[in-house]
């Protein structure tokens, strides 16, 4: 009986390790992968590539972020094109937190983040170079 035993236990055994390699063969074998990239996606990638913009105002409402530089607060604004600047000012300080009643709002300046030598903005938003996207003012306080 105990012969039969390691028989059976010498059989179980070489069994269980020929399934065993079986299975790690399998998990490397290329069968389960795709070796080669799908030429689809590398296209794809191409062609998105390839599209220049070029920085204009075709929008009624554009995004902008509104950013005070003093104290770090910013946040995203939507805004009419033809808006005028004095609008913008008081839209974003409300926004902020800045639209306390003892400071006026001709206290406050904007200026185009990208070129603050400029000076400060006046009249509507789409005659200070406002485009269509990536466009961030600065509003500072300068009493007067």
């Amino acid at each position: 009986k105990s012969q039969k035993l390691e028989a059976m236990a010498r059989r179980s055994n070489i069994l269980a390790g020929a399934v065993l390699l079986a299975g790690l063969a399998a998990l490397n074998s290329v069968s389960f992968v795709n070796p080669q990239p799908v030429e689809r996606s590398s296209r794809m990638a191409m062609k998105g590539a390839a599209v220049e913009w070029t920085p204009e105002l075709s929008r009624e409402v554009v995004e902008v972020m509104f950013t005070v530089p003093a104290v770090g607060a910013r946040s995203r604004m939507l805004i009419r094109a033809d808006a005028d600047v004095m609008d913008v000012i008081k839209q974003g300080r409300k926004k902020l937190g800045f639209d306390q009643d003892w400071m006026a709002d001709s206290d406050f300046k904007l200026y185009n983040a990208e070129d603050e030598d400029a000076g400060p903005l006046k009249g509507k938003m789409s005659e200070n170079g406002l485009i269509d996207f990536s466009y961030e003012i600065h509003m500072y306080y300068e009493p007067q």
